[in-house]
């Protein structure tokens, strides 16, 4: 989601030269990004100084992906039909890393609220927001498995897991459900 927003980034143009690539009959790409900023880019050195908390860093990058999204999406004229980052999958706690696996988790969970709240929980917002051409694919509580355990109260459902970072092909049929359910426009797809 950061490279998006930066050019600097090999990935930034990378994802340019795939867009323009595009036939011109593609009207909506599926992406889903989000995760590796929850893991790995946000948090650390981020906060030191800067920040009192990482909602205020979560809320920044989630808010400058979007507009960067919005941007993509005039650009090359499509609609962006948006994945949420999937909870973190459970794990024991005896290697000792159960720390940065709840950090991750209340990291993804603000992250979700933040798309849910900029892009409209109900149909009305959504279409009158200000990222338009952006819909998000709402179906992340259903991967929810609770966990009493976890600061946010679940964890990936088992039945999603595929390798502890990434879910598994169980994941299409709510994709499909969270599609029907976006307000995109289905003459696009």
């Amino acid at each position: 989601a950061y490279h998006t927003t930066t050019p600097t980034f090999f990935t930034h143009y990378n994802l340019h030269a795939c867009l323009q690539r595009l036939p011109p009959s593609c009207r909506t790409i599926i992406l889903s990004a989000g995760e590796i900023d929850c893991r790995e880019g946000i948090g650390g050195t981020l906060l030191e100084g800067y920040y009192q908390d990482c909602r205020e860093v979560i809320e920044k990058t989630v808010v400058e992906y979007l507009r960067a999204l919005t941007k993509l999406a005039k650009h090359y004229n499509l609609q962006v039909l948006l994945m949420p980052v999937a909870p973190h999958a459970y794990r024991s706690e005896k290697n000792g890393k159960s720390l940065g696996r709840a950090k991750r988790r209340e990291t993804m969970h603000i992250w979700n609220d933040i798309l849910r709240r900029e892009l409209g929980e109900d149909k009305e917002a959504a279409q009158q927001n200000k990222y338009n051409q952006i819909f998000l694919l709402d179906y992340e509580a259903q991967l929810r498995q609770q966990n009493d355990s976890s600061p946010v109260g679940y964890v990936l459902h088992p039945s999603y897991n595929a390798d502890y970072t990434h879910v598994n092909s169980a994941l299409v049929p709510l994709v499909q459900g969270a599609i029907e359910q976006s307000g995109c426009d289905f003459t696009l797809l």
